[in-house]
């Protein structure tokens, strides 16, 4: 599963065929009709070395017809199985006809989780995963879909376009696939289509036509990722790359497109942080697959090369940023639910993002500073030039850096890769004394999570500048000393966050994540009417990574318990009196219908509310809310951020006054 956004996360739809051979060659001539969903496929398959052909098709689609060597013949059905017994293992062609009426979306479904398939007037999008094919999985395969629309439609598939034709009868093109592991993706809808062509690369934009006019900038930024990535890594894998609006809420990546939410399409970060992202991976997950049996190592390193590389290119200050986010939402994660990133598949939750995004891309940071960004670079340039077209697993990777570095990085791997947690560190004792010279800083470094080694950053600061070092961590206590001719007056650990640890409690304010990741949460509705307590119910469902749990508004009976109050602003100031809380003095003085925050009560709890004027307003925060997790506060007019932050600390936990 290939995601990206940073604000609003993608799920890829990239599949991959287990098995090395023997080998099925599909050719697909489709008819589909978008604002009905009717759709008609006709599939002939060339195969041989094999005495059984076994598959399984999507529940709307009706088998029509099906020969063997040009004869009818009849299938057999095993539980959720097609299978055909074939006479020989010598080469045969099998012939489906197969008709059905692709599901309508269901209009208050606005933000599927899972959509397999969907159609209607403003588009049609059948995923490789929606068994729309009758493709044994065991086969490696590839694939020549020709797809027909009515006019006034266009019809895109994953795969180099052949050739297209459109008239007054419809629109026509065929499409083939690159690699033999990519199960073709159909779309289709009323775009405005338009291209840019350079050498051996076609762009395109499918936009509706609301979205027009911003073809070209999406066609521009594009071209620029797409040759800033062949440059550093290796030749773009694809002969085309398209983006088309998809009518669902939804961000999804294939090899060589992507397929947005045209609501989503206009926002600025769309096409720039976002696009970066599902362009490279193009090389991380589509030109290389993944080896899943020792975890995905795609999604965290596309997010180290695209979102954070872009972060860096903003500043310093930018790029600490989002380490430091990275680290506060891996301290809300609770032990439980944390895992060793070998075990990380694909994001099916917050939870799960947290490591194989968040985290795997901080061990690449680690990595780079360890071994040296030369060595760094031209490790992922050798594993491209290795595996591109192949299946490549994190051993893989860390065999390209071992040669480029020269070093062996097996306890690198081993500790950040297979063990779940991470260091946590904090300071010791200390003590300056002065001497003839100067004065001698002695200090202790306590790991309390033992096994892991790291270069740990210090910044000693003294009357007359600074110094900076990197101690070495390998047990429990490590002792530390520093001679400097001038008096010291602090000292910092890792005072720019390049180490991934657990943060201490005083280094990280509350966040919405401390609530919303908490699987015991409590959620209480404070406001009557039905529609409210079903608009807040909905929102419960999308903010939490759990089951919501309901529970009345009782301090006492809820001690300890992470909670989540949602409610009016006219009822707000008794309901929080009766949890022993008051309104954080640091929200902006601002107006706002909607005023989102979290807090801390005496018991050490922690307390997401959500105040909205009505249940409208409620409903206008259903698709931008969860996507602030990393923050401690927002406020909206009619779904819409104004302000938001995070609570400040007032002095970190591994910094020490002299």
């Amino acid at each position: 599963m290939l995601r990206i956004f940073t604000a609003l996360f993608f799920t890829g739809a990239s599949l991959v065929v287990q098995g090395s051979s023997p080998h099925a060659q599909h050719s697909l001539e489709v008819s589909l009709t978008p604002e009905t969903g009717e759709i008609l496929i006709e599939d002939q398959v060339l195969l041989s070395g094999r005495d059984q052909y076994r598959f399984q098709l999507a529940p709307w689609l009706r088998v029509e017809g099906f020969q063997i060597d040009g004869r009818d013949s009849d299938l057999q059905r095993q539980a959720q199985d097609y299978f055909v017994q074939l006479p020989d293992g010598n080469p045969h062609k099998l012939g489906f006809i197969l008709r059905g009426v692709v599901p309508q979306r269901d209009i208050k479904q606005e933000y599927p989780q899972q959509a397999l398939s969907s159609s209607g007037s403003d588009g049609v999008y059948l995923p490789g995963s929606a068994n729309w094919i009758p493709l044994d999985w065991h086969l490696r395969a590839s694939y020549r879909v020709t797809v027909t629309v009515p006019p006034g439609q266009l019809a895109v598939a994953t795969g180099k376009l052949v050739s297209e034709q459109n008239s007054e009868q419809g629109y026509r093109a065929i499409f083939e696939t690159v690699q033999s592991s990519e199960i073709p993706a159909l779309f289709a809808g009323p775009y405005q289509m338009r291209e840019r062509l350079r050498p051996g690369l076609r762009l395109r934009t499918y936009f509706h036509d609301e979205l027009d006019a911003l073809s070209e900038p999406y066609l521009d930024m594009a071209e620029i990722y797409i040759q800033r990535y062949a440059a550093s890594i290796g030749t773009y894998p694809y002969a085309d790359f398209h983006v088309i609006s998809a009518p669902l809420a939804v961000g999804l990546g294939f090899p060589n497109l992507t397929y947005v939410g045209r609501q989503v399409i206009p926002l600025p970060f769309m096409r720039t942080r976002s696009l970066a992202h599902e362009v490279l991976h193009n090389w991380w997950g589509n030109g290389i697959s993944v080896d899943y049996a020792s975890g995905n190592w795609a999604e965290g390193l596309t997010t180290y090369l695209a979102d954070y590389a872009l972060a860096a290119e903003a500043g310093k200050e930018t790029a600490e940023a989002m380490r430091v986010k990275w680290l506060r939402d891996y301290a809300a994660l609770p032990a439980e639910r944390d895992q060793a990133i070998t075990a990380f598949k694909s994001k099916q939750h917050q939870a799960s993002q947290v490591v194989g995004y968040n985290k795997v891309a901080f061990v690449f940071h680690m990595l780079a500073n360890e071994i040296g960004r030369p060595a760094f670079d031209q490790g992922l340039r050798q594993f491209w030039a290795r595996h591109q077209r192949t299946r490549a697993s994190w051993r893989d990777l860390q065999l390209a850096f071992e040669q480029t570095s020269g070093r062996d990085l097996d306890w690198f791997f081993v500790q950040w890769l297979q063990r779940s947690g991470a260091p946590r560190v904090s300071l010791g004792a200390h003590s300056v004394e002065q001497l003839e010279a100067g004065f001698v800083t002695r200090i202790e470094i306590l790991q309390n999570v033992t096994g892991y080694r790291f270069q740990l950053p210090l910044l000693l600061a003294t009357e007359n500048g600074n110094q900076r070092h990197a101690i070495t961590i390998l047990d429990s206590l490590t002792r530390a000393e520093f001679v400097t001719a001038d008096k010291p007056h602090f000292i910092q650990l890792d005072p720019e966050s390049d180490i991934f640890r657990r943060l201490q409690k005083n280094e990280t304010p509350p966040i919405l994540r401390d609530v919303t990741l908490d699987p015991n949460t409590v959620t209480m509705i404070g406001s009557p009417g039905d529609d409210f307590i079903r608009s807040a119910g909905e929102l419960a469902s999308r903010l939490l990574d759990s089951k919501p749990r309901f529970g009345d508004l009782d301090a006492e009976q809820w001690t300890g318990q992470s909670l989540l109050l949602i409610t009016t602003h006219q009822r707000l100031n008794k309901q929080l009196e009766r949890l022993r809380l008051q309104r954080p003095p640091g929200l902006p003085d601002i107006a706002h219908s909607s005023a989102v925050w979290i807090t801390t009560r005496a018991d050490g709890a922690t307390v997401l509310v959500v105040s909205v004027v009505d249940s409208d307003d409620l409903k206008s925060l259903l698709r931008p809310l969860p996507h602030y997790g990393g923050q401690s506060y927002i406020l909206f007019e009619a779904g819409h951020a104004l302000a938001r932050g995070v609570w400040p600390l007032t002095r970190a936990a591994l910094y020490r006054d002299l």
